[in-house]
Protein backbone atom coordinates (compact mmCIF):
# COMPACT_ATOMS: atom_id res chain seq x y z
CA UNK A 1 0.00 0.00 0.00
CA UNK A 2 2.94 2.18 0.97
CA UNK A 3 4.40 1.45 -2.21
CA UNK A 4 1.32 2.65 -4.58
CA UNK A 5 0.95 5.69 -2.39
CA UNK A 6 4.38 6.88 -3.23
CA UNK A 7 3.47 5.96 -7.21
CA UNK A 8 0.23 8.41 -6.89
CA UNK A 9 2.40 11.04 -5.24
CA UNK A 10 4.83 10.82 -7.81
CA UNK A 11 2.07 11.06 -10.64
CA UNK A 12 3.14 7.37 -11.76
CA UNK A 13 0.96 4.19 -12.49
CA UNK A 14 1.66 1.08 -12.17
CA UNK A 15 2.23 0.85 -16.48
CA UNK A 16 4.36 4.47 -16.35
CA UNK A 17 6.87 2.41 -14.13
CA UNK A 18 6.87 -0.57 -16.28
CA UNK A 19 7.27 1.60 -19.44
CA UNK A 20 11.47 2.63 -17.90
CA UNK A 21 10.08 4.39 -14.37
CA UNK A 22 13.13 2.58 -12.53
CA UNK A 23 14.96 5.54 -11.17
CA UNK A 24 11.08 6.44 -9.71
CA UNK A 25 11.55 2.65 -8.15
CA UNK A 26 14.95 3.13 -7.47
CA UNK A 27 14.33 6.15 -5.65
CA UNK A 28 11.47 4.42 -3.25
CA UNK A 29 13.14 1.51 -2.46
CA UNK A 30 15.83 3.33 -0.92
CA UNK A 31 13.80 5.47 0.94
CA UNK A 32 11.92 2.58 2.12
CA UNK A 33 15.08 0.65 3.81
CA UNK A 34 16.99 3.80 5.18
CA UNK A 35 13.52 4.31 7.17
CA UNK A 36 13.93 0.50 7.84
CA UNK A 37 17.63 0.93 8.89
CA UNK A 38 16.97 3.94 11.10
CA UNK A 39 14.06 1.52 13.23
CA UNK A 40 16.20 -1.37 13.42
CA UNK A 41 19.14 0.85 14.86
CA UNK A 42 16.77 2.64 17.25
CA UNK A 43 15.66 -1.42 18.52
CA UNK A 44 19.03 -2.59 18.90
CA UNK A 45 20.61 -0.01 20.53
CA UNK A 46 17.70 -0.35 23.37
CA UNK A 47 17.37 3.39 23.63
CA UNK A 48 14.69 5.16 25.54
CA UNK A 49 13.62 7.46 22.77
CA UNK A 50 10.83 8.88 24.14
CA UNK A 51 11.10 10.70 28.16
CA UNK A 52 9.01 10.20 31.14
CA UNK A 53 7.59 7.45 33.19
CA UNK A 54 6.39 5.10 30.80
CA UNK A 55 6.21 2.17 33.54
CA UNK A 56 2.44 2.09 35.34
CA UNK A 57 2.56 2.87 38.84
CA UNK A 58 5.96 4.94 39.47
CA UNK A 59 6.25 6.12 43.39
CA UNK A 60 4.90 9.27 43.67
CA UNK A 61 6.47 11.91 45.80
CA UNK A 62 5.19 13.20 49.16
CA UNK A 63 5.67 16.87 50.75
CA UNK A 64 7.90 17.39 52.87
CA UNK A 65 6.74 17.73 56.35
CA UNK A 66 3.03 16.60 55.72
CA UNK A 67 2.75 13.16 57.38
CA UNK A 68 2.38 10.13 55.56
CA UNK A 69 -0.44 7.52 55.83
CA UNK A 70 0.34 4.65 57.84
CA UNK A 71 -0.37 1.28 56.11
CA UNK A 72 -0.43 -2.33 57.19
CA UNK A 73 3.30 -2.48 55.59
CA UNK A 74 4.67 -1.43 58.76
CA UNK A 75 7.20 -2.39 61.70
CA UNK A 76 5.14 -0.96 64.11
CA UNK A 77 3.44 -3.42 66.79
CA UNK A 78 -0.38 -1.50 67.62
CA UNK A 79 -3.16 -2.78 69.13
CA UNK A 80 -4.58 -4.95 67.00
CA UNK A 81 -1.24 -7.24 67.59
CA UNK A 82 -1.14 -6.88 70.93
CA UNK A 83 -5.01 -7.02 71.51
CA UNK A 84 -4.93 -11.27 72.51
CA UNK A 85 -1.07 -10.87 73.99
CA UNK A 86 -0.17 -13.33 71.47
CA UNK A 87 1.99 -13.03 68.10
CA UNK A 88 1.13 -15.31 65.14
CA UNK A 89 3.04 -14.83 62.52
CA UNK A 90 3.24 -16.25 58.98
CA UNK A 91 6.57 -16.76 56.26
CA UNK A 92 5.42 -17.66 52.78
CA UNK A 93 8.63 -18.90 50.44
CA UNK A 94 9.18 -18.05 47.22
CA UNK A 95 8.46 -20.28 44.35
CA UNK A 96 6.39 -19.28 41.56
CA UNK A 97 2.78 -20.52 41.18
CA UNK A 98 3.83 -23.93 43.24
CA UNK A 99 4.57 -21.59 46.54
CA UNK A 100 1.45 -19.71 45.93
CA UNK A 101 -0.88 -22.31 45.59
CA UNK A 102 0.50 -24.39 48.67
CA UNK A 103 1.08 -21.06 50.57
CA UNK A 104 -2.75 -20.28 50.23
CA UNK A 105 -3.61 -23.86 50.77
CA UNK A 106 -1.97 -23.63 53.82
CA UNK A 107 -4.12 -20.73 54.76
CA UNK A 108 -7.20 -22.05 54.22
CA UNK A 109 -6.20 -25.16 56.70
CA UNK A 110 -5.44 -22.65 59.27
CA UNK A 111 -8.96 -20.45 58.26
CA UNK A 112 -10.61 -23.85 58.94
CA UNK A 113 -9.51 -24.40 62.39
CA UNK A 114 -10.53 -20.38 63.21
CA UNK A 115 -6.52 -19.57 63.35
CA UNK A 116 -6.22 -17.41 60.32
CA UNK A 117 -7.26 -14.57 62.25
CA UNK A 118 -5.17 -14.77 64.84
CA UNK A 119 -1.57 -14.42 62.36
CA UNK A 120 -0.88 -10.55 62.94
CA UNK A 121 2.05 -10.50 60.52
CA UNK A 122 2.52 -12.27 56.90
CA UNK A 123 5.94 -11.92 55.18
CA UNK A 124 5.99 -12.93 51.54
CA UNK A 125 8.79 -13.57 48.85
CA UNK A 126 8.62 -14.20 45.14
CA UNK A 127 5.64 -16.72 44.54
CA UNK A 128 4.55 -16.70 48.36
CA UNK A 129 3.80 -12.74 48.06
CA UNK A 130 0.48 -13.61 45.85
CA UNK A 131 -2.15 -15.33 48.43
CA UNK A 132 -0.36 -12.83 51.26
CA UNK A 133 -1.24 -9.83 49.34
CA UNK A 134 -4.83 -11.28 48.43
CA UNK A 135 -5.55 -12.34 51.37
CA UNK A 136 -4.79 -9.07 53.33
CA UNK A 137 -6.62 -6.99 51.02
CA UNK A 138 -9.86 -8.52 52.01
CA UNK A 139 -12.88 -9.48 49.95
CA UNK A 140 -14.51 -5.75 48.96
CA UNK A 141 -10.97 -5.41 47.38
CA UNK A 142 -9.55 -8.81 46.00
CA UNK A 143 -12.06 -11.48 46.11
CA UNK A 144 -13.50 -13.80 48.68
CA UNK A 145 -10.96 -16.29 50.84
CA UNK A 146 -12.75 -19.66 50.07
CA UNK A 147 -11.05 -22.96 48.28
CA UNK A 148 -12.91 -22.52 45.60
CA UNK A 149 -11.82 -18.70 44.89
CA UNK A 150 -8.47 -19.37 45.87
CA UNK A 151 -8.02 -22.40 43.54
CA UNK A 152 -9.51 -20.28 40.35
CA UNK A 153 -7.25 -17.22 41.71
CA UNK A 154 -4.11 -18.60 41.70
CA UNK A 155 -4.78 -21.37 39.26
CA UNK A 156 -4.56 -19.31 36.70
CA UNK A 157 -2.01 -19.33 34.05
CA UNK A 158 0.00 -16.13 34.61
CA UNK A 159 2.50 -17.47 32.53
CA UNK A 160 1.17 -17.56 29.38
CA UNK A 161 -0.79 -14.27 29.59
CA UNK A 162 2.27 -12.35 30.40
CA UNK A 163 3.61 -13.94 26.94
CA UNK A 164 0.53 -12.71 24.98
CA UNK A 165 0.52 -9.39 26.63
CA UNK A 166 4.13 -8.90 24.67
CA UNK A 167 2.39 -8.68 21.56
CA UNK A 168 -0.33 -5.95 22.17
CA UNK A 169 0.50 -3.34 19.90
CA UNK A 170 0.55 -0.62 23.10
CA UNK A 171 3.47 -2.74 24.64
CA UNK A 172 5.01 -3.24 22.26
CA UNK A 173 5.72 0.93 21.31
CA UNK A 174 6.57 0.93 24.55
CA UNK A 175 9.10 -1.89 25.36
CA UNK A 176 11.08 -0.61 22.17
CA UNK A 177 11.02 3.02 22.61
CA UNK A 178 10.25 3.71 26.22
CA UNK A 179 11.75 2.68 30.20
CA UNK A 180 8.83 0.35 29.99
CA UNK A 181 10.26 -2.85 30.54
CA UNK A 182 9.37 -7.02 30.65
CA UNK A 183 8.61 -6.40 34.50
CA UNK A 184 5.78 -4.01 33.72
CA UNK A 185 3.38 -6.19 31.51
CA UNK A 186 3.53 -8.63 34.61
CA UNK A 187 2.41 -6.22 36.47
CA UNK A 188 -0.38 -5.88 33.83
CA UNK A 189 -0.92 -9.08 34.54
CA UNK A 190 -0.96 -9.16 38.38
CA UNK A 191 -3.39 -5.76 38.25
CA UNK A 192 -5.82 -7.72 35.94
CA UNK A 193 -6.26 -11.20 37.66
CA UNK A 194 -5.42 -10.27 41.31
CA UNK A 195 -4.89 -6.68 42.70
CA UNK A 196 -6.84 -4.44 40.35
CA UNK A 197 -4.54 -1.56 40.83
CA UNK A 198 -5.13 -1.48 44.29
CA UNK A 199 -2.31 0.27 46.49
CA UNK A 200 -0.28 -0.10 49.64
CA UNK A 201 -3.40 2.57 51.38
CA UNK A 202 -6.14 -0.27 50.41
CA UNK A 203 -4.74 -3.40 52.11
CA UNK A 204 -7.03 -3.85 55.56
CA UNK A 205 -5.35 -2.38 58.94
CA UNK A 206 -4.47 -6.31 60.27
CA UNK A 207 -2.77 -8.32 59.81
CA UNK A 208 0.62 -6.60 58.94
CA UNK A 209 2.59 -7.58 55.69
CA UNK A 210 5.69 -7.48 54.60
CA UNK A 211 7.16 -7.72 50.94
CA UNK A 212 10.33 -8.63 50.75
CA UNK A 213 12.39 -8.07 47.81
CA UNK A 214 16.64 -7.62 46.79
CA UNK A 215 18.17 -4.02 46.00
CA UNK A 216 20.66 -4.28 42.75
CA UNK A 217 22.26 -1.36 44.20
CA UNK A 218 24.33 -2.95 47.27
CA UNK A 219 22.40 -6.55 47.44
CA UNK A 220 20.56 -6.32 50.23
CA UNK A 221 16.51 -7.35 51.39
CA UNK A 222 14.46 -4.66 50.73
CA UNK A 223 11.30 -4.42 52.58
CA UNK A 224 8.17 -2.48 51.39
CA UNK A 225 7.34 -0.40 54.48
CA UNK A 226 6.56 2.79 55.12
CA UNK A 227 9.45 3.77 56.55
CA UNK A 228 11.29 2.59 53.86
CA UNK A 229 9.09 5.07 51.62
CA UNK A 230 9.32 8.04 53.77
CA UNK A 231 13.32 7.73 53.49
CA UNK A 232 12.61 7.88 49.60
CA UNK A 233 10.68 10.98 50.28
CA UNK A 234 7.89 9.00 48.74
CA UNK A 235 4.21 7.53 50.35
CA UNK A 236 3.94 3.86 50.45
CA UNK A 237 -0.10 4.21 50.67
CA UNK A 238 -0.44 5.07 47.10
CA UNK A 239 1.92 2.88 45.32
CA UNK A 240 0.57 -0.28 43.82
CA UNK A 241 0.78 -3.44 45.15
CA UNK A 242 1.16 -5.51 41.70
CA UNK A 243 4.35 -3.75 41.66
CA UNK A 244 5.74 -4.51 44.84
CA UNK A 245 4.62 -8.39 44.22
CA UNK A 246 6.65 -7.93 40.74
CA UNK A 247 9.51 -6.71 42.84
CA UNK A 248 9.58 -9.65 45.11
CA UNK A 249 9.09 -12.09 42.24
CA UNK A 250 11.30 -10.24 39.18
CA UNK A 251 13.64 -13.24 38.75
CA UNK A 252 16.60 -12.15 37.19
CA UNK A 253 17.43 -12.53 33.26
CA UNK A 254 13.44 -13.31 33.05
CA UNK A 255 12.20 -9.75 34.42
CA UNK A 256 14.36 -6.48 34.46
CA UNK A 257 14.33 -4.67 37.78
CA UNK A 258 11.61 -2.52 39.14
CA UNK A 259 12.86 1.03 39.95
CA UNK A 260 11.88 3.17 43.06
CA UNK A 261 12.97 6.98 42.61
CA UNK A 262 14.03 8.93 45.72
CA UNK A 263 13.31 12.30 45.66
CA UNK A 264 16.43 14.28 46.60
CA UNK A 265 18.41 16.52 44.48
CA UNK A 266 19.70 15.24 41.83
CA UNK A 267 17.26 12.22 42.24
CA UNK A 268 18.69 9.40 43.13
CA UNK A 269 17.55 5.24 42.20
CA UNK A 270 16.97 1.98 43.65
CA UNK A 271 16.83 -0.92 41.54
CA UNK A 272 14.87 -4.10 42.99
CA UNK A 273 14.37 -7.82 42.04
CA UNK A 274 13.34 -11.17 43.04
CA UNK A 275 13.67 -11.25 47.15
CA UNK A 276 14.88 -14.65 47.11
CA UNK A 277 18.88 -14.15 46.56
CA UNK A 278 18.65 -12.44 50.43
CA UNK A 279 16.07 -14.83 51.87
CA UNK A 280 13.63 -17.16 50.01
CA UNK A 281 11.77 -18.15 53.19
CA UNK A 282 10.44 -14.89 54.28
CA UNK A 283 11.73 -15.32 57.79
CA UNK A 284 14.77 -12.31 57.92
CA UNK A 285 12.13 -9.80 57.66
CA UNK A 286 9.84 -11.16 60.43
CA UNK A 287 12.33 -11.65 62.78
CA UNK A 288 13.36 -7.78 62.02
CA UNK A 289 9.76 -7.25 63.12
CA UNK A 290 10.27 -8.86 66.27
CA UNK A 291 13.67 -7.17 66.97
CA UNK A 292 12.09 -3.70 66.71
CA UNK A 293 9.08 -4.96 68.33
CA UNK A 294 11.03 -5.78 71.80
CA UNK A 295 13.46 -2.49 71.76
CA UNK A 296 13.73 -1.14 75.39
CA UNK A 297 11.24 -4.24 76.39
CA UNK A 298 10.63 -7.91 76.62
CA UNK A 299 8.77 -10.22 74.35
CA UNK A 300 6.71 -11.83 77.73
CA UNK A 301 5.68 -8.40 78.26
CA UNK A 302 3.94 -7.45 74.50
CA UNK A 303 2.89 -11.02 74.06
CA UNK A 304 2.62 -13.06 77.39
CA UNK A 305 0.32 -15.67 75.38
CA UNK A 306 2.67 -16.69 73.17
CA UNK A 307 4.96 -15.98 70.10
CA UNK A 308 4.48 -18.42 66.95
CA UNK A 309 6.18 -18.12 63.55
CA UNK A 310 4.51 -20.44 61.12
CA UNK A 311 6.72 -20.99 58.43
CA UNK A 312 5.48 -22.51 54.67
CA UNK A 313 8.37 -23.51 52.58
CA UNK A 314 7.42 -24.59 48.98
CA UNK A 315 11.20 -25.90 47.88
CA UNK A 316 11.59 -28.70 46.02
CA UNK A 317 13.73 -31.23 46.13
CA UNK A 318 16.84 -30.80 45.68
CA UNK A 319 18.26 -34.16 44.36
CA UNK A 320 18.33 -34.71 40.20
CA UNK A 321 18.56 -38.20 39.74
CA UNK A 322 17.26 -38.50 35.85
CA UNK A 323 20.75 -37.20 35.66
CA UNK A 324 22.66 -40.11 37.08
CA UNK A 325 21.13 -42.23 34.13
CA UNK A 326 22.36 -39.39 30.81
CA UNK A 327 25.52 -40.04 29.16
CA UNK A 328 25.41 -35.79 28.72
CA UNK A 329 23.30 -33.19 31.22
CA UNK A 330 23.27 -30.97 27.54
CA UNK A 331 19.55 -30.29 26.78
CA UNK A 332 18.02 -28.70 23.37
CA UNK A 333 18.05 -25.34 25.07
CA UNK A 334 21.45 -25.43 26.46
CA UNK A 335 22.51 -25.42 22.25
CA UNK A 336 21.53 -21.70 23.20
CA UNK A 337 22.36 -20.82 26.73
CA UNK A 338 23.25 -23.10 29.52
CA UNK A 339 20.64 -24.00 32.09
CA UNK A 340 23.14 -25.27 34.21
CA UNK A 341 23.47 -21.71 35.82
CA UNK A 342 19.88 -21.74 37.29
CA UNK A 343 21.13 -25.19 38.97
CA UNK A 344 24.00 -23.18 40.06
CA UNK A 345 21.57 -20.62 41.81
CA UNK A 346 19.03 -22.96 43.14
CA UNK A 347 22.25 -25.04 45.16
CA UNK A 348 23.44 -21.42 46.47
CA UNK A 349 19.24 -21.05 47.72
CA UNK A 350 19.48 -24.37 49.11
CA UNK A 351 22.48 -23.69 51.13
CA UNK A 352 20.75 -20.42 52.43
CA UNK A 353 17.55 -22.33 53.23
CA UNK A 354 19.79 -25.28 55.22
CA UNK A 355 21.53 -22.47 57.26
CA UNK A 356 18.42 -20.09 58.22
CA UNK A 357 16.31 -23.47 59.22
CA UNK A 358 19.42 -24.57 60.96
CA UNK A 359 19.50 -21.39 63.37
CA UNK A 360 15.57 -21.78 63.90
CA UNK A 361 16.29 -25.14 65.56
CA UNK A 362 14.93 -27.03 62.69
CA UNK A 363 18.05 -29.57 62.01
CA UNK A 364 17.64 -31.63 60.75
CA UNK A 365 16.41 -29.87 57.87
CA UNK A 366 13.14 -31.04 56.22
CA UNK A 367 12.75 -33.87 58.64
CA UNK A 368 11.76 -31.99 62.28
CA UNK A 369 8.96 -29.68 61.94
CA UNK A 370 9.23 -27.44 65.37
CA UNK A 371 12.02 -25.02 66.57
CA UNK A 372 12.17 -21.78 68.25
CA UNK A 373 14.24 -18.89 68.09
CA UNK A 374 15.87 -16.48 70.38
CA UNK A 375 14.95 -12.96 70.50
CA UNK A 376 17.26 -9.96 71.66
CA UNK A 377 15.41 -8.70 74.26
CA UNK A 378 15.42 -7.99 77.82
CA UNK A 379 14.44 -11.47 79.43
CA UNK A 380 15.90 -13.85 77.08
CA UNK A 381 12.82 -14.79 75.25
CA UNK A 382 12.21 -17.18 72.76
CA UNK A 383 9.26 -17.60 69.92
CA UNK A 384 8.32 -21.04 69.04
CA UNK A 385 8.71 -22.03 64.80
CA UNK A 386 6.70 -24.35 63.50
CA UNK A 387 8.08 -25.90 59.59
CA UNK A 388 5.09 -26.97 56.99
CA UNK A 389 7.24 -27.69 54.19
CA UNK A 390 6.73 -30.21 51.15
CA UNK A 391 9.98 -31.66 51.74
CA UNK A 392 9.06 -33.08 55.10
CA UNK A 393 6.91 -35.27 52.52
CA UNK A 394 10.28 -37.13 51.56
CA UNK A 395 10.50 -38.28 55.15
CA UNK A 396 7.00 -39.96 55.35
CA UNK A 397 6.61 -43.74 55.63
CA UNK A 398 3.10 -43.33 53.22
CA UNK A 399 2.44 -40.96 50.32
CA UNK A 400 5.64 -41.49 48.44
CA UNK A 401 3.83 -41.04 45.56
CA UNK A 402 2.33 -37.90 46.67
CA UNK A 403 5.69 -36.95 48.01
CA UNK A 404 7.67 -37.08 44.78
CA UNK A 405 5.15 -35.34 42.67
CA UNK A 406 4.82 -31.82 44.33
CA UNK A 407 8.81 -32.10 45.44
CA UNK A 408 9.05 -32.07 41.33
CA UNK A 409 6.99 -29.09 40.32
CA UNK A 410 9.20 -26.63 38.35
CA UNK A 411 9.04 -23.38 39.11
CA UNK A 412 6.89 -21.30 37.13
CA UNK A 413 3.88 -19.03 37.01
CA UNK A 414 1.38 -21.31 36.04
CA UNK A 415 0.43 -24.70 37.37
CA UNK A 416 -1.61 -27.64 35.74
CA UNK A 417 -5.12 -29.07 37.55
CA UNK A 418 -3.19 -31.85 39.15
CA UNK A 419 -0.49 -29.77 40.03
CA UNK A 420 -3.04 -27.80 42.03
CA UNK A 421 -5.13 -30.91 43.82
CA UNK A 422 -1.50 -32.43 45.03
CA UNK A 423 -0.63 -29.04 46.44
CA UNK A 424 -3.65 -28.67 48.12
CA UNK A 425 -3.34 -32.04 49.27
CA UNK A 426 -0.08 -31.84 51.01
CA UNK A 427 -1.22 -28.96 52.93
CA UNK A 428 -4.29 -30.63 54.29
CA UNK A 429 -1.66 -33.69 55.42
CA UNK A 430 0.85 -31.30 56.69
CA UNK A 431 -1.22 -29.42 58.97
CA UNK A 432 -3.57 -32.32 59.91
CA UNK A 433 -0.13 -33.79 61.44
CA UNK A 434 0.48 -30.69 63.05
CA UNK A 435 -2.81 -30.36 64.96
CA UNK A 436 -2.43 -33.97 65.77
CA UNK A 437 0.93 -33.45 67.29
CA UNK A 438 -0.74 -30.76 69.47
CA UNK A 439 1.93 -28.13 67.92
CA UNK A 440 -0.75 -25.09 66.40
CA UNK A 441 -1.63 -22.96 68.46
CA UNK A 442 -4.12 -23.13 72.04
CA UNK A 443 -4.23 -21.85 75.10
CA UNK A 444 -1.49 -23.93 76.01
CA UNK A 445 1.11 -21.39 74.36
CA UNK A 446 2.87 -19.18 76.58
CA UNK A 447 6.10 -16.94 75.61
CA UNK A 448 9.40 -18.64 77.02
CA UNK A 449 12.01 -16.45 78.32
CA UNK A 450 15.46 -16.63 80.00
CA UNK A 451 17.86 -19.70 79.57
CA UNK A 452 16.29 -23.54 78.85
CA UNK A 453 18.18 -24.79 82.50
CA UNK A 454 16.45 -21.91 84.48
CA UNK A 455 13.16 -22.64 82.41
CA UNK A 456 13.35 -26.13 83.15
CA UNK A 457 13.47 -25.45 87.03
CA UNK A 458 10.72 -23.86 87.35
Amino acid sequence: MEFVKYLASQGLSDCSLLSGSRFHMRRWVLGTYRGAFVVLVIILSGCEVLPGHWRPGWNQPWPTGTPVPDTAASWKVGELEKQDGRLVAMAISGGGSRAANFGAAVMLELDQRKLLGQVDVISGVSGGTLPAAYYVLGQQKAGPFTEEAVRTTFGYDFQSSWLRRWFLPQNIFRYWLTDFTRSDIMVQVFNNRLYHHATFGDFRPHPKILINSTTHNDHTRFTFTDDRFQDLHSSLAQYQIANAINASSAFPAVFDDVTLQQYTDPPRYLHLYDGGPMDNLGIQSILEFLGRAVTGTALDMLFPNGCLIIVVDAATSSSNDELAERQSSRRFIDYFINTNALDAVDAMLNAARTNLLTSLGLAPVDQKVRGEVSISDLHQCRCEVRHVALRHLLYRDKDEELAARVTRIKTKFWVSAEEQDDLFTAAKLLMKELEDSHLLPDASLKTQCGTHAAAAQK
